[in-house]
């Protein structure tokens, strides 16, 4: 990245914020236990156990993932881009969506059927980004661009995909790749949207349907799905 920026969410808070907030919580919990002291004990007791386990360490993880992203008009260079670890490769997309205006959610995890980031454009599209950060010169295949094709629509319910690397792809993914509605973004593509500024749906190519009026955020997808 070009230059350090304030980061976004409560990251951006100041100190004194968080010590008056944690007095304040300290000061309910002294007077709770001095009314309540078992039930206080039980309710502690169970928001610990509660962090523990995989449900609650994925929430603390989803707003730590949230609080880190850089806010403003972004911009990374490929080398930035490379030398990160596939998460932070994910977060970085996810704040160039948010720098073009996009409603995205970082959701990179095990067991995502294939999309690290969950995009709403303008129009009220869903998209289905998947990040692969990858050496210069390693390529996407066609292996992944067919499972992408098997989870956006039927799991993600995305109107299109996006595959983004820091590589490039292999003949065959290039070629299968449109006819799934699954956008490709390589190394060059990826240099113009990230480092140069170029709105992505630029890059791609997408057209703005500007008539499409109803938009939906990423967290109502399985809602809205589960009701039709």
């Amino acid at each position: 990245m070009r230059r350090r920026r304030s980061q976004g969410g409560w990251a951006a808070l100041p100190w004194w914020v968080w010590w008056m907030g944690a007095l304040v919580v300290a000061s309910g919990l002294w007077q709770a236990a001095e009314q309540w002291p078992v039930w206080t004990g039980v309710a502690l007791t169970a928001a610990a156990a509660g962090l523990g386990l995989k449900p609650g360490r994925l929430a603390v993880q989803r707003w730590t993932d949230r609080s880190a992203l850089p806010v403003g008009s972004v911009r990374y260079s490929l080398a930035h881009l490379d030398a990160l670890e596939p998460v932070g490769f994910e977060l970085a997309v996810c704040s160039l969506m948010r720098r073009d205006g996009l409603a995205a959610e970082h959701v990179g995890r095990s067991g995502d059927k294939g999309a690290d980031v969950l995009v709403v454009d303008r129009s009220g599209r869903r998209v289905v980004v998947q990040c692969k950060r990858l050496r210069p010169d390693r390529r996407v295949g066609d292996q992944d661009v067919q499972r992408v094709n098997g989870t956006y629509r039927h799991d993600h319910g995305a109107d299109f995909a996006v595959i983004i690397t820091t590589g490039g792809f292999t003949a065959a993914a290039r070629a299968s790749g449109p006819r799934y509605g699954i956008r490709l973004v390589d190394r060059d593509a990826l240099e113009r949207w990230a480092d140069q500024g170029e709105p992505l749906y630029r890059v791609l190519g997408v057209p703005d349907e500007t008539s499409r009026r109803r938009i939906r955020v990423p967290g109502s997808w399985r809602r809205e799905r589960s009701l039709g």
